[in-house]
């Protein structure tokens, strides 16, 4: 099956301070239903940025780019056809301490739950 390249966006990037022409970005939907963005000139072609969604491939040809080319004053962009809104991918989730090897509460006693038992007051005195 023939792979369907759109048109998604542009980006111009300034090699050497000078301004370049605008770079053409397009977007194509592999048979896993991945979704690719990248230029199809060979010098910017190694960015690629891949997602399930369009969008998710959006925001990742962003994050990318700003990896690839991170002074400023590289590049201008990208701009998204309408419709496509770059959706940056969830920060990662700290991760969670792990409890100390060889000793840790499993190993204390049971903590006492409920309320203690209080000895009956007044009364006469156990006789034996």
């Amino acid at each position: 099956m023939a792979q369907k390249v759109e048109f998604v966006g542009t980006v111009q990037f300034w090699p050497n301070g000078a301004r370049g022409n605008p770079v053409a970005l397009y977007m194509e939907k592999l048979e896993n239903g991945e979704y690719r963005i990248s230029a199809r000139l060979p010098q910017w072609r190694h960015l690629v940025g891949v997602g399930a969604t369009v969008n998710k491939a959006a925001g990742n040809y962003e994050l990318t780019l700003k990896t690839a080319m991170p002074a400023d004053g590289a590049y201008e962009g990208p701009y998204w056809n309408s419709g496509i809104k770059a959706e940056k991918p969830a920060p990662p989730k700290p991760v969670a301490a792990a409890p100390p090897a060889g000793g840790g509460p499993a190993d204390a006693p049971p903590a006492p739950t409920g309320t203690p038992s209080v000895p009956p007051q007044g009364g006469a005195p156990a006789s034996s």
